[in-house]
């Protein structure tokens, strides 16, 4: 968390962040969920792209960012809920339904510094409802960024 920790508490960092995952696949749709409610500050701009990231590489290096922040469901083995930020770079290179071009190839593409905060699933099954622990998760994810 110290990496986000440092970029979020620098008022002059421009960051950028994307809300990814498919609102109709529950739990998958927490990174939209949580970017919809993302406090904008001259410094930061939000983008909501869910499923269809590959199509935000060009707005998202035409704004010149100091780091990307992605905010996603990401299967670590984990108890639902369970949320940490990490470097695109240690991403496992896989893609799931939701995702054109995995996080870890988009990251390639992207010329800045790129981070995920990852929230651990419960059910990415269909349907449109965040689960409790990962809806904690967000909750805990929206006051950590809007209160730097």
């Amino acid at each position: 968390m110290q990496g986000i920790h440092q970029l979020l508490s620098n008022p002059h960092f421009r960051l950028v962040f994307a809300g990814v995952g498919n609102v109709l696949r529950n739990d998958d749709g927490v990174g939209p969920y949580i970017a919809r409610r993302i406090n904008e500050k001259e410094n930061r701009i939000v983008y909501i792209p869910e499923s269809c990231m590959d199509r935000y590489i060009y707005p998202i290096n035409k704004a010149n960012p100091d780091a990307l922040i992605i905010i996603d469901c990401v299967e670590m083995g984990k108890i639902p809920g369970y949320w940490e930020s990490l470097s695109v770079e240690i991403i496992s290179d896989t893609t799931y339904h939701s995702h054109n071009l995995s996080l870890k190839k988009l990251g390639k593409f992207i010329q800045s510094p790129v981070w995920v905060i990852g929230i651990q699933p419960g059910n990415i099954d269909v349907g449109e409802r965040i689960s409790l622990p990962v809806m904690h998760a967000a909750a805990e994810i929206i006051s950590f960024i809007n209160n730097h």
